[in-house]
């Protein structure tokens, strides 16, 4: 009598392989939201200057730097997803030829939305030019540091899956090493660049695919991830804080090596940073998110977070000047008003930007944008597939 073969549970995948639908894990989903919100709450605090009109010292510098340091995980926390959402993914070219012309299309409809609609904006010609190129421009790094990872991650996944668990935590550990002497040594002996770079994406690809193939550990409760998180940041922002008092009062020089790295735990290539996003995705990757349309809300937001980034850190959206000039004014506020309206400002944006998003998403769709892409993008796989088989027959 033969015994009945039973196959093994399958992991519920975030992007299901070609002609296979699965259903996405939707806690990392919202894992991905919060991240995105974490980088507007990163740039409404620095970029709008919360912090740096606050007095110094004042309890709303001292809240404005924590919230800060809680938002300076968020770009780990982005580049740790795309660990975990492609290290079981079918490599496929035209995912990167889609987010490219989302760029495009994105940062063209906010400068056009600028040149007509925003007089105060001075729409100048080179950010026409960055929209095609967006490389061009600094704000976009992270599309700069995607562009050399992605042809990456074929090599990387397949290296991935040859080596033991054992020898993936070691590599983990290996990548994160020169975080630890960039501590130490105050320089940046291995090219991390402060995180803005395609070496610091793969160090973190590196951490997010391992939890894809491995798992949560046991002990990675909320109520030991969400504490650790907290806990990081807490010291992150303490030591600045500390050191900054100290030198109020005369007992560190501001001219010295210790006051000039005060703030070298906030930092994309801070240990506690790291440590931070995957508390973060521990978290999120295991949470059990029911009911159809609290899903349906993830899903469209999540699909819309990239459009999120492109749209406020464009040109056009970065030099809104009388947009960001105006969260000063935050500052002055009592603390918990300087919170609320922090967080309102965050939310305002958030939600503006993923409405053009998703409107440009479902135009795409309605007139088959997307499947005129995918022909073009899988085209030359398939000249060189057909020339191949040709060849064979011959």
């Amino acid at each position: 009598m033969t015994a009945l073969k039973t196959k093994p549970e399958a992991q519920p995948e975030l992007l299901p392989p070609m002609g296979q639908k699965s259903e996405r894990n939707m806690g990392v989903e919202l894992f991905r939201i919060v991240s995105m919100l974490l980088v507007i709450l990163l740039h409404v605090m620095g970029h709008g200057g919360v912090y740096t009109y606050a007095e110094p010292l004042s309890t709303n510098y001292m809240v404005a730097w924590f919230l800060e340091t809680v938002g300076y995980c968020s770009v780990n926390c982005y580049a740790i997803i795309s660990g975990f959402a492609n290290v079981k993914t079918k490599f496929k070219f035209r995912r990167f030829v889609h987010l490219w012309i989302e760029t495009v299309v994105l940062i063209l409809a906010m400068t056009a939305i600028a040149h007509f609609f925003i007089p105060s904006v001075e729409v100048q010609r080179e950010w026409w030019i960055a929209a095609i190129f967006p490389m061009a421009k600094r704000e976009l790094w992270y599309i700069c540091a995607y562009f050399l990872l992605f042809p990456l991650m074929p090599l990387l996944n397949k290296g991935l899956h040859a080596i033991s668990r054992g020898q993936h935590i070691a590599i983990i550990f290996w990548l994160q090493v020169p975080t630890v002497i960039k501590l130490i040594v105050h320089k940046d002996s291995f090219g991390l660049s402060g995180g803005y770079s395609t070496i610091w994406l793969i160090s973190l690809y590196v951490i997010g695919a391992y939890f894809r193939m491995y798992g949560a550990p046991k002990w990675a409760k909320w109520f030991v991830t969400l504490p650790a998180f907290f806990l990081c940041a807490t010291a992150a922002w303490f030591k600045m804080m500390y050191i900054e008092k100290q030198a109020s009062l005369g007992l560190v020089a501001k001219d010295s090596v210790l006051y000039e790295y005060r703030d070298d735990l906030i930092s994309y290539v801070s240990p506690l940073m790291v440590i931070m996003s995957v508390m973060l995705l521990l978290f999120f990757m295991q949470l059990q998110i029911k009911g159809k349309p609290i899903k349906w809300l993830i899903a469209n937001l999540a699909k819309a977070t990239w459009g999120v980034f492109v749209l406020h850190v464009c040109s056009a959206g970065w030099y809104w000047y009388e947009l960001w000039h105006s969260f000063r004014d935050f500052a002055d506020y009592p603390t918990w008003k300087m919170v609320l309206c922090s967080f309102g400002a965050i939310a305002a944006i958030y939600l503006a930007t993923s409405l053009l998003t998703l409107a440009k998403i479902y135009l795409f769709k309605l007139l088959r944008i997307d499947r005129g892409i995918e022909f073009l993008a899988d085209l030359p796989a398939k000249l060189i597939e057909k020339q191949k088989k040709q060849e064979t027959d011959a």
